[in-house]
C-alpha cells in the first residue's frame, strides 16, 4: 500500500523524512517518549496509533484492568477523538485516531497534537493502574 499524502507532508514539514517506511507507513517519536505510527487504510483514511501497554493474562487481573480502562475511556470520549483498541492477537492495548480522507495538513497537525495529549493522559492512567 502506498503512503497517504498527509504522511509524506507531515514528515517533510517536521523534518523527519527518514521516518517513512518502504511499505508506506511511518513511525515518529513525539515528545521524545511516544512512538507514534501513521498508516494509510484501504478506504483512504489515515490511522494514527501508539501502543499503550501489554495486556495482563486472562482472568481477574485482566477483568479489573479493562474496568479501569473502560471507566477512563468513557470519560474521554466526549473530549478526545482517539480511542483505545485491543490488537487482533489480544496481547496489547493501543490508542488509535483515524483521519478521514478529506483531512488536510492543518487537520493532521492538530490530530497529532491531540493524540500526544491523549497519550500523556493514558500513560498516567496506566501507571496508576499497574
Amino acid at each position: 500500500m502506498s503512503s497517504h499524502p498527509l504522511i509524506k507532508q507531515y514528515l517533510a514539514r517536521h523534518g523527519v523524512p527518514e521516518a517513512a517506511r518502504s511499505d508506506g507507513r511511518a513511525t515518529v517519536l513525539i515528545d521524545e517518549k511516544y512512538r507514534v505510527h501513521f498508516t494509510s487504510t484501504r478506504q483512504g483514511w489515515l490511522a494514527i496509533t501508539a501502543r499503550l501497554c501489554g495486556l495482563p493474562p486472562a482472568g481477574a487481573e485482566r477483568d479489573e484492568f479493562f474496568l479501569t480502562v473502560g471507566r477512563n475511556a468513557s470519560g474521554m470520549l466526549a473530549r478526545q477523538p482517539s480511542g483505545c483498541v485491543v490488537d487482533p492477537a489480544g496481547e496489547a492495548l493501543w490508542l488509535q485516531h483515524v483521519l478521514l480522507p478529506e483531512a488536510d495538513a492543518l487537520g493532521m497537525d492538530e490530530a497529532v497534537g491531540s493524540f500526544a495529549n491523549a497519550l500523556s493522559f493514558w500513560s498516567g492512567v496506566l501507571q496508576r493502574a499497574a
